[in-house]
């Protein structure tokens, strides 16, 4: 095993069901305390990471040092890449109450599976 696939405890077979999708609001959790509590919106999921890409106030940023390269058109300085965060430290924001919430599994009248808000018993239907 590379010590690559170690860090990232990617999971094998069938990927883990994740409590948040792409396009859903999400409180952050834990985190700096500048970030902590701040809302973001998720880009995309990696379910066998167990991690999401979130952009807005609560998203991780990365930065890095770029050479210039004429060439190919490459401008040289910093820049910034948005970072995974880890799907535990995010909550799915409630959208009738504000507030985060923890979200159970129910099958809707067409035997689809949708998720429901523990907290207010919103229905958060795929788009």
């Amino acid at each position: 095993m590379t010590i690559k696939s170690q860090k990232a405890k990617i999971h094998e077979g069938r990927p883990p069901k994740c409590h948040i999708r792409t396009g859903d609001s999400v409180v952050l959790l834990t985190g700096p305390k500048d970030r902590r509590g701040q809302t973001g919106t998720v880009i995309r999921v990696f379910p066998r990471r167990q991690r999401a890409l979130v952009e807005g106030p609560c998203s991780a940023v990365d930065t890095r040092h770029v050479k210039a390269n004429p060439q190919a058109n490459v401008e040289g300085g910093r820049v910034t890449r948005l970072r995974t965060i880890h799907i535990s430290n995010l909550a799915l924001l409630d959208p009738e109450t504000g507030k985060p919430t923890r979200v159970r599994r129910e099958r809707n009248d067409d035997g689809k599976v949708v998720r429901v808000s523990k907290k207010s018993g919103h229905r958060f239907e795929v788009q």
